[in-house]
């Protein structure tokens, strides 16, 4: 039987090849894009002139003090400006206003989804929002807590500029791990309910505000009483201010494993949370 002339020429089979298994990792190049895609959204936000007022007061008052008050006393601006104000309420309402936006933001400009398609898995996308914010806040704080520093201490005799600079590097530092640990607990937040702006600011005023300045078991529940000891501990502050003994207070290493658990913790929850999460993404129509 002959074979018909017009019928296609099937194509030759290929090749069997042992099936290459993917890799569960994420993308380093992916995981890059998603970071330089969140730093730049907080860096060209308006949050970040909300950080840069709330960061620049502590300068601002404390040569408002130098220039009128001629018995001006440097440890009492330092004390009450920088490991009063700093980290009592700008840091930590800083964390609360940067956090409100980390996945929502998203949602509102319409880029989640781009985000979600990448070869990322969410909780890696999750995790390097929260660390690209941190790194972004932790940056420009520590330049407004330097100037602070160089504000309340910059012309004095007494102090030169080794000294000041070594100061300034170990305030940053501190301000770097309570930004990162407010951010891990606001983000989880904001998650798990809308009304996460509100819910914060009661979450500061009452634990970070109120039961840290409260010398009783109460207080080693508040990331603020960990950053103190660690204050008192590198920089030698006077622990009778905030009712610390350091015979019974928590070790250096217990002090940052316990800040860098719980922000690992709440990190941890908020991926969790976020992988699992449907998000409903605005369209152009508005649908």
């Amino acid at each position: 039987m002959s074979r018909d002339a017009t019928a296609p020429i099937p194509p030759p089979a290929l090749p069997w090849c042992e099936p290459v298994p993917l890799s569960n990792r994420p993308s380093l190049s992916a995981l890059a894009t998603v970071l330089a895609i969140t730093a730049a959204r907080q860096v060209r936000g308006k949050r970040i002139w909300v950080l840069v007022l709330l960061f620049a007061l502590p300068a601002a008052f404390a040569l408002l003090v130098r220039r009128y008050d001629p018995s001006y006393d440097p440890a009492i601006q330092e004390q009450i400006l920088v490991f009063a104000l700093i980290p009592q309420a700008i840091i930590p309402l800083t964390a609360l206003l940067f956090a409100s936006g980390l996945v929502q933001d998203d949602v509102e400009e319409q880029t989640l989804t781009y985000l979600l398609v990448r070869p990322v898995p969410r909780w890696a996308i999750y995790l390097v929002k929260v660390l690209g914010t941190t790194l972004v806040t932790a940056v420009f704080a520590s330049v407004f807590t330097t100037a602070a520093l160089a504000a309340v201490y910059a012309g004095l005799p007494e102090y030169d500029a080794g000294w000041l600079l070594g100061r300034a590097g170990v305030v940053a530092g501190l301000t770097a791990l309570a930004l990162l640990v407010y951010l891990a607990v606001f983000g989880c937040l904001g998650l798990v309910t809308r009304k996460s702006l509100a819910v914060g600011v009661g979450y500061i005023l009452v634990f970070e505000g109120l039961l840290a300045n409260v010398p009783f078991l109460l207080r080693y529940a508040t990331a603020m009483f960990y950053n103190r000891v660690l204050s008192v501990r590198w920089l030698g502050l006077p622990s009778d201010d905030w009712s610390i003994d350091l015979n019974t207070a928590p070790s250096v290493a217990v002090c940052l494993l316990v800040l860098l658990a719980a922000a690992a913790f709440f990190i941890a929850l908020g991926a969790w949370i976020f992988s699992t999460r449907e998000f409903r993404v605005k369209t152009p129509e508005g649908s």
